[in-house]
């Protein structure tokens, strides 16, 4: 890839959204509305969603010998460069259980994503203009940002959930993005997130949060709209910051451009009903908060 491009490291799912009126009480059992299945995971999500917005894009990553696995990458081909994707195994699926309000619930089946060797070709991600990690397990994590230079990293709850003490890798990532309840792990279980270079703070509803080094440095309101589906929202907002980024905005407009993205996305249902540039633009201009 002789372009600019963006190297994105991470896990690829399929996603099962299954929407239902309300969630069910314990051992209860609720008719299902509507059931999709489609393309998932934080990495593949991030890639396409940087690929709607024009960027060229190197996804890395373990995806399964099965139908599933045809299914996650069905709708990268031909918008992402696919040939950082290894198979193996079986396809890691996501339940995401959507009620009416647009709040979900979601259960994980990681399946090829801990598959994943440390054998990823780190010249070209040396390559890129920008590398992203999002998702995997806690050794290729440590193996990528010992041996390449990674720019922003979205842990995912998981991944924090299993430390006992932060990887010194930490402080080599310059953005760091998490949401409110990762937010709140945290701040309970490690004082060294005071020493983060940027940490992004996606709070939802409450807008979001930029630290510097613990200190708050601005906080942008959310947007005011109806939500459909939060599904991939996160992921979103990742690739506009990095898009905007990479433009050479100043970080407080990537933050607004970014929550923007992930307002629209959440009025869509599915993880890749994205914007792109020119509607995150055209929003901006007429949206009232």
């Amino acid at each position: 890839m002789d372009e600019d491009y963006v190297a994105v490291i991470g896990d690829i799912n399929v996603d099962y959204l299954i929407s239902v009126k309300h969630f069910p009480d314990y051992d209860g059992d609720v008719e299902i509305e509507d059931l999709k299945v489609v393309g998932g995971g934080y990495g593949a999500n991030t890639a396409y969603a940087l690929s709607k917005l024009g960027e060229k894009v190197l996804l890395f990553g373990c995806v399964g010998v099965d139908q599933n696995g045809e299914t996650a990458l069905s709708e990268l081909e031909g918008k992402v460069d696919l040939s950082g994707v290894v198979r193996a195994g079986k396809t890691g699926v996501c339940f995401s259980f959507i009620d009416k309000t647009g709040v979900r619930r979601l259960m994980t089946y990681r399946g090829a994503n801990l598959l994943c060797e440390n054998s990823f070709d780190l010249e070209k991600i040396h390559g890129a203009k920008w590398s992203h990690v999002a998702g995997l397990r806690a050794d290729n994590v440590d193996f990528l940002f010992k041996n390449s230079e990674i720019k922003s990293w979205d842990p995912g709850m998981p991944f924090l959930e299993s430390l006992k003490v932060l990887p010194e890798f930490v402080q080599k990532v310059e953005y760091i993005f998490v949401n409110a309840r990762e937010f709140e792990l945290l701040r309970s279980k490690f004082d060294a997130w005071k020493t983060f270079e940027n940490l992004i703070v996606k709070m939802g509803e409450n807008g979001v949060f930029h630290f510097r080094h613990g200190n708050l440095i601005s906080g942008i309101s959310s947007f005011k709209v109806k939500s459909v589906d939060s599904t991939g929202a996160g992921d979103a907002f990742n690739a506009a910051f990095i898009h905007a980024m990479m433009k050479n905005a100043d970080i407080r407009y990537a933050l607004e451009f970014s929550s923007a993205s992930g307002a629209i996305s959440v009025t869509r249902f599915g993880a890749r009903s994205v914007p792109n540039e020119l509607e995150i633009e055209t929003f901006l201009k007429g949206v009232k908060r």
